[in-house]
Parts: structure tokens; sequence; C-alpha cells
């Protein structure tokens, strides 16, 4: 007698729904994290890159935290400068940068492993930007998100 053969079909709009809340549960922490004197930058860093790893999982992709890392450095200046700009202490300006600035590097990754990866991500500027903007508009959306609280791994690890 055959074995029943048992084959798992993964849904492309379930994976997108698992990336986008991902996507926004990332944007949401960075929303806290960037206000809390203790956590700093350092943290928005770490929080952005166990973003960058889960969301390799959710495309079932092996992303490594170098690799993690080598992806923020090549997204360039506009992306560096706004994660920069939340050095300001200032919450009304902080927040919506540390939540865009996520959600919308959250949205390009998410795309970039849906597309296979290529090596140019210039392409996705646009996705970043309608993102950032998304974000902007929906901030209480990002600020009463239940697990913002919840870190998606270590924050106080430093990356290299």
């Amino acid at each position: 007698m055959d074995e029943e053969l048992k084959i798992t079909v993964i849904d492309d709009k379930a994976r997108e729904d698992e990336a986008e809340v991902l996507c926004k549960w990332a944007a949401a922490r960075a929303g806290v994290i960037v206000v809390a004197p203790l956590l700093g930058t350092m943290a928005l860093i770490a929080n952005q890159i166990y973003m960058i790893i889960k969301l390799g999982k959710v495309y079932e992709e092996e992303i490594s935290e170098s690799m993690a890392v080598s992806i923020l450095g090549s997204l360039g200046t506009v992306f560096i400068g706004q994660t920069v700009a939340t050095l300001i202490p200032f919450a009304p300006l902080q927040i919506p940068l540390a939540v865009g600035t996520t959600y919308g590097l959250g949205k390009v990754v998410a795309e970039w492993l849906k597309t296979g990866k290529p090596q140019d991500l210039s392409a996705f500027k646009t996705v970043y930007d309608n993102a950032v903007l998304e974000a902007k508009k929906n901030i209480d959306i990002f600020k009463n998100n239940p697990d913002k609280d919840k870190p998606l791994g270590d924050e106080t690890k430093k990356f290299k």
C-alpha cells in the first residue's frame, strides 16, 4: 500500500499577510524604541535586522545577520538619513520617522524576496516611499498595535 503523499501548498496571499503583520509589528515596535531613552538607535537597527531575518523565513529564504546588515547598507542614504534623524529628541518627529522607515524597509524586503532577490534595490524606491507615506498617514494603527511592546529579538545586540 502506498503512503499518502502530503503536499503543503504555500498560499502567496497567506505569505503576504504574514509579512504584512510582521512589518506592522516591527514598525510599531520602532515607535516604542525610538522614544525609550535606554534603548536608542542601536535597538532600532536591531529591530530592523530581526524584521529582515524574520521576513526571510516567511519567504523561506535564509537571511543571516550579516546579510541583513548588508541589505540595510544597500538601501542608501535616504533610508540611513531618515534613521539617523530619529536621534533628534522630539517624539512627534521621532515616532513617525521610526515607524515609517521601519515599515518602508519591511515592505521593500518583502517585495525584494517575492521578486527573487534582485541585485539592484533602487527599483524598490517607490515601494519604500509609498510605505513610508502610508505609515505616516496611519500612525495610530502602529501606535495601537498590541505587539508594540514585544521585541522581535535581542535589542541590545550589536551587529557588525
